[in-house]
């Protein structure tokens, strides 16, 4: 008999041990489960250019510590911002990766539809090129130096699977909205180039 009393007895503070460790561990537990905030993170690939728009972002929880200022959290309404640097889905959205301002490049999307030799090999959407106009001389005409149309544009989108049968490759360019006729009016004559601006 002494000895079951005995055994009940250590049993007893184990157990009252046991039920402390396990509230405590609750309590620690949900204490850094509340660290951190919830910051903006990409969904969607976004190139230089790109207008946010509702969709392209989604709120996380996440425990950035010492450099969370360098991100916009759930107080910052990124809607409306321009994409300044390329955004890859899973990316927490940086403040300096968007711009309030609509700079050179961020208005409109304009197609492109150019012969696959003219346009520089290892482009993609994303990067930013540069626009020649071309006039070839025939029938003993007076030769046209090249024109740089625009520099510095960001390529929007890039169809390669064209360019690897050698006819003509269509392709998407940001351009400022005031730069769209010139752009356009150099195809209805010669032909245009598209040049890496970084290689």
């Amino acid at each position: 008999m002494t000895l079951r009393k005995d055994t009940s007895r250590t049993r007893t503070p184990l157990a009252i041990a046991l039920i402390i460790a396990s509230f405590l561990s609750a309590f620690f537990l949900a204490s850094f489960s509340q660290r951190g905030s919830e910051y903006w993170v990409a969904l969607v690939d976004m190139v230089p250019g790109h207008l946010i728009d509702t969709g392209d972002l989604e709120l996380r929880h996440l425990d950035l510590d010492s450099s969370a200022a360098l991100y916009l959290a759930k107080s910052d309404d990124p809607l409306g911002l321009v994409v300044t640097n390329m955004l890859t889905p899973g990316q927490i959205l940086e403040s300096k990766s968007v711009s309030s301002r609509r700079d050179g490049g961020a208005a409109s999307a304009v197609p492109l539809s150019i012969r696959g030799a003219d346009i520089a090999s290892g482009i993609s959407a994303g990067e930013g090129i540069d626009i020649y106009w071309v006039v070839d001389s025939n029938n003993g005409e007076l030769q046209e130096d090249p024109v740089l149309i625009l520099g510095g544009v960001t390529l929007l989108n890039f169809d390669t699977r064209s360019k690897n049968f050698g006819g003509d490759t269509s392709l998407t360019v940001a351009v400022e909205q005031t730069q769209v006729l010139r752009l356009l009016s150099a195809t209805t004559h010669g032909r245009l180039v598209v040049v890496r601006s970084r290689v």
